[in-house]
């Protein structure tokens, strides 16, 4: 029998033949287990959008809104997909928006879904007893497999009754193709160089950076990468303290532009004051740099303090002090901890490792009433 796979995603994405479509790398290494590879996702436009490329089929359905919560009821587009093409497993980025769609097509046609957990924000609804709770539950009830990135949020969803034995490991990859090189002068000349890579939101505290930077002694320069919706509000800090020379705002650049611009910092900070488990730590570990981050949501089960990193609790200034004065004045503790954490990729996200085992936990499920 064929083996044909539905990827539900509330992603907006462009047409296969798209610029800039690097997702579409991960797709290709996904799809290599598979006879076809289905993705549903949300256009970039209004229109409904299909194209092929190889075993790869994309179907896009109109985006309607910017947020991602309309797709909650054009995901049922997938009811359609499944019955023309016979799909045979289904994965889901969400176990809400898409996931319940899918968990109630799982069970329609008799085919195993695996859910994916990535982020935080499902752990505060959790934590909270939110109504849509209920949702997720019925998801993770109907769900074969539930993705978790590491052992600290696996621990976390067995603590909400989340059942242990349908939970597997599949921790974020790194390409190391394309974040290839490593880090190897770990000297710090007089203005100290930073840089973190992550959308310009809340989560990611870096107006807090930014002010804790200015009010330091240090003769520092800081290069955030992401672009996003507080974009804005850092622009308006950043010209009222006329601190044009010191913080620079990039919203998007080529990934091998990125990583030389990584590895020509001195320092690679992760402020954020909630997480899930940011893929681009693990690409900031593979490029061999010192990295301090706070100890928020799954960051501690790829992270080890004075091991692979230098962690801090969120929100407290005088222990981002203590690592900054720690790690620059040690230049033996920035290049130990950052060999070990390019030494952790080798052994644990490396792409190819991690994608075999992704394909296998996805073609092993085989449905249960």
């Amino acid at each position: 029998m064929k083996t044909k796979l539905l990827h539900i995603s509330a992603n907006t994405y462009p047409p296969l033949d798209g610029k800039h479509h690097h997702t579409k790398n991960i797709w290709k290494e996904l799809a290599k287990g598979f006879d076809e590879y289905h993705i549903l996702a949300r256009s970039e436009t209004n229109k409904y959008s299909f194209s092929k490329e190889g075993n790869i089929y994309l179907h896009l359905v109109p985006r309607i809104t910017k947020k991602s919560k309309i797709f909650f009821f054009t995901s049922f587009w997938m009811f359609y997909i499944i019955k023309k093409y016979e799909i045979t497993h289904l994965l889901s980025q969400c176990p809400i928006v898409g996931g319940f769609s899918a968990s109630l097509a799982s069970k329609f046609f008799k085919i195993p879904l695996m859910v994916e957990i990535h982020g935080e924000e499902y752990f505060r609804f959790l934590d909270k007893k939110h109504f849509i709770v209920n949702i997720m539950n019925f998801t993770f009830n109907q769900a074969k497999k539930i993705r978790s990135l590491n052992k600290e949020m696996t621990e976390k969803l067995v603590k909400f009754n989340i059942s242990k034995e349908k939970i597997i490991e599949i921790p974020n990859r790194v390409n190391l193709n394309i974040f290839n090189k490593q880090k190897i002068d770990f000297s710090i000349q007089d203005t100290i160089k930073f840089i973190s890579v992550g959308r310009f939101v809340w989560e990611k505290d870096y107006l807090n950076l930014i002010n804790f930077l200015y009010n330091s002694s240090l003769n520092f320069h800081l290069i955030l990468v992401g672009g996003g919706e507080l974009k804005e509000q850092y622009i308006n800090y950043i010209q009222e303290h006329k601190i044009e020379d010191k913080v620079t705002l990039i919203d998007w650049i080529e990934q091998d532009k990125l990583v030389d611009l990584i590895i020509g910092s001195d320092i690679y900070i992760q402020s954020s004051v909630s997480e899930g488990m940011p893929r681009t730590i693990v690409e900031a570990m593979a490029l061999q740099m010192p990295i301090i981050s706070t100890n928020v949501g799954s960051i501690l089960g790829v992270l080890e303090n004075n091991k692979n990193a230098l962690l801090i609790n969120p929100n407290s200034k005088e222990e981002l002090k203590q690592a900054l004065e720690t790690l620059i004045g040690d230049d033996n503790l920035r290049e130990q901890i950052a060999k070990q954490a390019y030494k952790d990729v080798l052994d644990k996200y490396e792409w190819n490792k991690v994608f075999e085992l992704y394909r296998n936990e996805i073609l092993n499920m085989e449905y249960e009433k």
